[in-house]
C-alpha cells in the first residue's frame, strides 16, 4: 500500500505538472462509482457545457471501471487528459467493505480488561437491528478476540494518568503482528479524548515498530467521550485503511499514466470533497461518499433555484436514499449505525431503504411481496440486462409496465431484455399470486413506492416537518420513474427533475466545495462556561485545523468557518448539534436558545430546569472548489412534437402516451399530460393534470394538483 507520504508527493507532483500545462481548457470531470453503473460527467467551465456517460461498475477491481470510465469521457467529448483541470471522486467502496465484511484484517490495542468492549456494545441503548427479536442474529465482531490485544496503561476520566503506558508489552504486541496477516492496527485505550497522551505514545512506537502497517488512534478518528462508538470508528477506520489506501494509490497512477495532472478530491460523507492524503489517513469520511454527491448537486440547485426547502430521493440501482434541505443547508448528523456495527464521523443525514432499480422482488412465507435488501448490483444485474440475472428486480417490473424502453435505455448505447424481463415476473410474482403479469409488476410497484414513502415519512413527519410544505427533488436512474406517484402519495405539489437525474451523484462531485470537520470534547455544563472559554476552544480548533490543511497542501484561502457545538440536557444520551455564532459577547447565551429551539422542533419539549451540557465543539472549515457556472441554455422555441409513442400500463389499463426528448423541449415551455418525458439517463411519466416546464436552470418542475 503506498504510504500516506507517496500519496502527497503523487498528488503535489500532479499539481506541479498541471501548472506547466497550464489551464487554457477548464473541464472538471465528477467520478460516482456506484453498486451497478459507474457515472462519469464532465463540464466545461467557460462554456457550460455537459457530456455525460455511464459505464458498469467493475466490483472484483472497482480502478478497471473508473479509468474506463475517465476514458469513455474524454472520447465523447473530445477532450486531452492533460485539458482536465480537477477531478471529483466518490464511492461505495467503503461501505460496501463495511457490510460485506471484506475490510482489512485488523487488531486492536485497547487498555487492559476493556479487550471485549466490541462486543459488550453498549447496554443502555443497544443498537441491535431488531431489540425484540428472539432469533436475531448479532453480527460478528469488527475484530475477532484474539487479535484483541490489551497493554497495560489507565488514564483517569480527568485525563490524569493513573498507570503509565508498558512499553515493552507494546513492543512484544508489536512483534505478535509483525508475525501475522494483520494489516492495520486501532489503539483506543480508556479517556483518550480526554487525554490522548498515551494513544500518542502507542502510535508513534507501533508506526516505527510496524511500518508497513496502517495504524490509527481514537484520538485522531473520533476524540469523543462513550468507548464502544470510540473503538468501534476507530476500528472501522483502521479496516478501511490499507484497502482505501491501495485503491487511492493505483486510481492516482493509472489516471497519471493517461497523463491526468489536475487536481484530485475525493466525496466525503459530509458532502464536501478532501484530499487523497486526508482521506487515505481517515477513510471513514468515505462511508456516505457516493451519496453525499448529491446532495450537494441539489444544495447548488437549490440555491440557483431558491428553493429553500426541499426533500431529496436517490433512487440507484441498491438503494432509495433520502435526506432534507433547510434553509439552503444540508441536515447533518454525527453519528450512525451501518450493518448494526456504530459509526461517529460527521455525514449528510441520508436515510436509506432496500428499494433501488436493482433491489430483487421474493414474495415471503405469507404470499407476501418483499422488495430488497438483497439487490441484482451490476452482475448479473436485473434479467432484463440479459447477463443472466433470472430473479426479478424493480428494474424488471418498470420495464414490464412500460416507465422504461427497453430500446432508448440509457440513450440506446444498452438494449434491454424485455423477454426476460416478463419471463421473471411472471414466474416468481404472478402465477404464485394469481395475477396477470402486468398486474403483479403494478403491485410490486406499489410496494416499492409505499417503502420509499414511509422513508420520506421518518425524515420529515417524524421529525416534524410537514412534507407538504418541501418540495421534491428526485434524482438516480429509478429518481424520476417514480416521482410522480411518490409525491402524490405525500401530498407534495411540487417535483424538481434535474438535469442529468441518473448521473446527479456524479455531477455533484463537480460542483462541490471542500470541507473538513474537527472537533474536540468539552463535557461542561454550559452556565459554568463564558464566552471566553467557549470561543477560547474553538479558536484552538480552527488553529489546528488551519495547521493541517497547510500540512496537506490545502488552499485554506478565503476558508470559511462554521462554529458548532454538541449540546444536551443533563441525564440525556444523546445530543443535538447546534450552531454557535462568531462575537466576542452573548455566544453562551444565544447557544442555550439555539439548542433549546431545536430540542423543542425535534421533541417538542424544552426543560427550564435542567442544565445544557456542552458535549463537544466542531468546526468545518470550507474552501471554494466546486463550479458555480450554469448549463448551456437551451433557447426558446417551438413546442417540440413527440418522437413517438409508448404503451405505459397505470390505473388498471394501457395507455399510449406520446414521448417528448427532455433535450428538445425549450425553457418556458409546458407538457401536458398524459405523456412521458424521456432522456438519456432517466424518465418521468405525466398523468393527465399534471403540467411539466423547463425552467432557465434546466430543471423540469411538475406541478401537481392539490
Amino acid at each position: 500500500m503506498p504510504s500516506v507520504r507517496q500519496i502527497i508527493a503523487a498528488t503535489r507532483m500532479a499539481l506541479k505538472q498541471h501548472n506547466v500545462h497550464g489551464e487554457t481548457q477548464l473541464k472538471r470531470i465528477g467520478i460516482d462509482v456506484g453498486g451497478t453503473f459507474t457515472d462519469v460527467v464532465m463540464v466545461d467551465d467557460e462554456t457550460g457545457r455537459i457530456w455525460s456517460t455511464k459505464v458498469p461498475t467493475t466490483p472484483k477491481d472497482r480502478v478497471v471501471g473508473t479509468v474506463e470510465g475517465f476514458r469513455k469521457i474524454l472520447e465523447l467529448s473530445g477532450t486531452a487528459s492533460a485539458d482536465v483541470s480537477f477531478l471529483g471522486h466518490g464511492t461505495t467502496m467503503a461501505t460496501n467493505m463495511v457490510v460485506e465484511g471484506t475490510g482489512a484484517k485488523t487488531a486492536l490495542v485497547t487498555t487492559h480488561g476493556f479487550r471485549d468492549i466490541l462486543e459488550l456494545r453498549r447496554v443502555s441503548r443497544h443498537d441491535r437491528a431488531d431489540l425484540y427479536d428472539l432469533l436475531f442474529d448479532n453480527a460478528r465482531p469488527l475484530v475477532e478476540r484474539r487479535w484483541r490485544l490489551e497493554v497495560t496503561e489507565r488514564m483517569r476520566y480527568d485525563g490524569i494518568v493513573a498507570t503509565p503506558l508498558d512499553h515493552a508489552e507494546l513492543e512484544s504486541i508489536a512483534a505478535q503482528i509483525r508475525e501475522s496477516d494483520v494489516e492495520a492496527v486501532a489503539v483506543c485505550l480508556l479517556h483518550a479524548h480526554v487525554n490522548p497522551q498515551h494513544e500518542r505514545e502507542a502510535v508513534d512506537a507501533l508506526r516505527r515498530l510496524l511500518p508497513d502497517r496502517f495504524i490509527c488512534a481514537s484520538h485522531e478518528v473520533n476524540p469523543e467521550a462513550m468507548e464502544y462508538e470510540r473503538a468501534s470508528s476507530t476500528v472501522i477506520n483502521a479496516m478501511l485503511g490499507p484497502v482505501c489506501g491501495r485503491y487511492i494509490g493505483r486510481l492516482i497512477n493509472a489516471l497519471a499514466q493517461l497523463g491526468f495532472a489536475g487536481k484530485f478530491l475525493f466525496m466525503q460523507s459530509n458532502g464536501g470533497l478532501a484530499s487523497p492524503a486526508m482521506v487515505a489517513d481517515r477513510p471513514i469520511v468515505l462511508l456516505e461518499s457516493g451519496p453525499a454527491g448529491g446532495v450537494s448537486a441539489a444544495i447548488r440547485n437549490c440555491e440557483k433555484s431558491e428553493l429553500k426547502n426541499a426533500i431529496l430521493g436517490d433512487m440507484g440501482g441498491t438503494t432509495f436514499d433520502v435526506s432534507l434541505i433547510r434553509d439552503f443547508r444540508p441536515e447533518l448528523r454525527n453519528k450512525s449505525v451501518l450493518h448494526t456495527y456504530t459509526v461517529r464521523s460527521p455525514s449528510i443525514d441520508i436515510d436509506s431503504v432496500g428499494a433501488g432499480g436493482g433491489s430483487i422482488v421474493w414474495i415471503d412465507a405469507g404470499g407476501g411481496v418483499r422488495i430488497g435488501p438483497e439487490s441484482a448490483g451490476a452482475d448479473p444485474g436485473p434479467a432484463c440486462y440479459g447477463r443472466g440475472g433470472t430473479r426479478p428486480t424493480v428494474t424488471d417490473c418498470n420495464l414490464v409496465l412500460g416507465y422504461i424502453d427497453p430500446d432508448s435505455f440509457l440513450g440506446g448505447e444498452f438494449k434491454l431484455d424485455a423477454k426476460a424481463a416478463w419471463r421473471v415476473v411472471e414466474e416468481v410474482i404472478a402465477k404464485p399470486l394469481g395475477l396477470s403479469v402486468p398486474e403483479a409488476a403494478q403491485v410490486v410497484r406499489s410496494v416499492a413506492n409505499a417503502l420509499m414513502a414511509q422513508a420520506i415519512r421518518i425524515m420529515t413527519v417524524e421529525r416534524g416537518y410537514d412534507p407538504r410544505e418541501f418540495s421534491y427533488i428526485c434524482y438516480g436512474g429509478a429518481g424520476p420513474v417514480h416521482a410522480v406517484d411518490l409525491a402524490q402519495e405525500m401530498g407534495i405539489r411540487r417535483v424538481v427533475i434535474p438535469p442529468l437525474p441518473g448521473l446527479f451523484s456524479a455531477f455533484g462531485m463537480t460542483v462541490a466545495d471542500q470541507q473538513y470537520d474537527y472537533q474536540r470534547p468539552l463535557e461542561s455544563d454550559l452556565a459554568k462556561i463564558d464566552d471566553a472559554t467557549l470561543n477560547r476552544a474553538l479558536d484552538d480548533l480552527r488553529a489546528q485545523g488551519m495547521e493541517e490543511l497547510q500540512r496537506h497542501g490545502v488552499d485554506a484561502e478565503g476558508v470559511k468557518v462554521v462554529r458548532l457545538a454538541d449540546c444536551r440536557y443533563a441525564g440525556q444520551p444523546d445530543v443535538i448539534t447546534v450552531e454557535v455564532q462568531d462575537g466576542a459577547e452573548g455566544v453562551c447565551n444565544a447557544l442555550a436558545a439555539n439548542f433549546e429551539a431545536a430540542h423543542l422542533r425535534q421533541w417538542n419539549f424544552v426543560s427550564k430546569d435542567k442544565p445544557v451540557v456542552v458535549a463537544n465543539v466542531r468546526l468545518q472549515l470550507v474552501t471554494s472548489t466546486g463550479w458555480r457556472g450554469s448549463a448551456a441554455q437551451r433557447n426558446g422555441g417551438a413546442m417540440p412534437a413527440p418522437t413517438r409513442t409508448r404503451d405505459v400500463y397505470f390505473d388498471g389499463n394501457v395507455r399510449t402516451l406520446p414521448v417528448f426528448a427532455r433535450t428538445e423541449i425549450p425553457v418556458g415551455a409546458a407538457i401536458e399530460g398524459p405523456a412521458v418525458i424521456e432522456e438519456h439517463s432517466s424518465c418521468a411519466v405525466l398523468k393527465a393534470s399534471h403540467v411539466a416546464r423547463v425552467d432557465r436552470d434546466l430543471n423540469l418542475v411538475i406541478e401537481l394538483a392539490a
